[in-house]
């Protein structure tokens, strides 16, 4: 299928999500409560993929549709355990050169986009602005460089948990997440991501266990 036609047959897939109605904010994932604010024609970089991720929950919760782009290595059991509804979510791995074209395409109809590895240059990135400022949604950029995005989420002083001299497996990851908007200092917060029972939770909270019988 060429480019064009691929864009044809997204803009046509996509087409029932015209319309939607105009929010104020848009709901983020618990663990992010208090430290970002997610609003509506926004873009917001990422430096990893359980960030992007974590953005895409909260609306992906109340019922809207995500889209990943340029992500070949996307982890969807991953994007499931952390609240992503995979079955509105539209992937994306390759749009190949005309990738700019694709994005456009879906910024029209899918409120929250997801771009990966690309180099943004300032007039392209002042001309999907306008269409999410149109269309109310959000671009999430992954390992790309955006003029002007509204924050960026990064990761430190990540923690493995599960190895024990090179024996064992991975069970839990321990990490800072930072958030820097324009113009405030940043906020930081310790997470689990996830935690060994497989859940996304802030550090300092009690897992919640499950009951049994």
């Amino acid at each position: 299928m060429s480019q064009a036609a691929l864009i044809d047959d997204l803009r046509a897939k996509m087409r029932e999500l015209e319309g939607r109605p105009q929010v104020a904010s848009m709901r983020v994932h618990p663990v992010l409560n208090g430290l970002v604010d997610v609003q509506p024609g926004q873009v917001y970089t990422v430096g990893a993929a359980s960030l992007a991720m974590l953005l895409m929950a909260g609306p992906s919760a109340e019922g809207q549709w995500s889209a990943v782009i340029g992500a070949t290595d996307f982890g969807l059991q991953a994007a499931q355990a952390f609240g992503v509804a995979l079955e509105r979510t539209v992937l994306v791995p390759d749009p190949g050169a005309d990738w700019l074209s694709v994005t456009a395409a879906l910024v029209d109809v899918v409120p929250v986009v997801v771009v990966a590895g690309r180099t943004m240059a300032s007039r392209d990135a002042q001309r999907i602005a306008a269409r999410l400022h149109e269309h109310q949604g959000i671009l999430i950029a992954w390992d790309t460089a955006w003029p002007r995005a509204r924050a960026h989420l990064r990761l430190t002083d990540v923690q493995w948990q599960g190895t024990d001299r090179g024996a064992g497996h991975l069970r839990a990851r321990r990490a800072t997440i930072e958030v820097q908007h324009t113009g405030r200092p940043p906020r930081r917060r310790e997470l689990w991501l996830p935690d060994d029972h497989g859940r996304v939770r802030v550090a300092d909270e009690p897992p919640q266990l499950r009951r049994v019988g």
